[in-house]
């Protein structure tokens, strides 16, 4: 049976705004908010990946270089503010 419709794909599309909203919260200095986008992004992510190993590989590998790629960013970024 063809899955036409995905909820994972809505979860992670989600994700993507809250993550966007995080760094926007991040580059406005306010931690607190950036924390609260940031670990509903993550939770939202997190929930729809089950959904997304069991109906797609590809959609998996692509999913965690995203993953991996905006870990990367938001660790760069937060070392940076640091440093400075």
């Amino acid at each position: 049976m063809p899955f036409i419709y995905k909820p994972s794909l809505w979860g992670f599309a989600a994700s993507a705004i809250f993550i966007t909203l995080t760094l926007i919260e991040i580059q406005d200095s306010n931690w607190v908010d950036a924390a609260m986008w940031g670990l509903l992004a993550f939770s939202f992510t997190v929930k729809h990946i089950p959904k997304f190993v069991i109906f797609s590989v590809q959609g998996t590998v692509a999913s965690l270089i995203a993953l991996i790629a905006g870990g990367a960013m938001f660790i760069a970024d937060a070392s940076d503010k640091l440093g400075q």
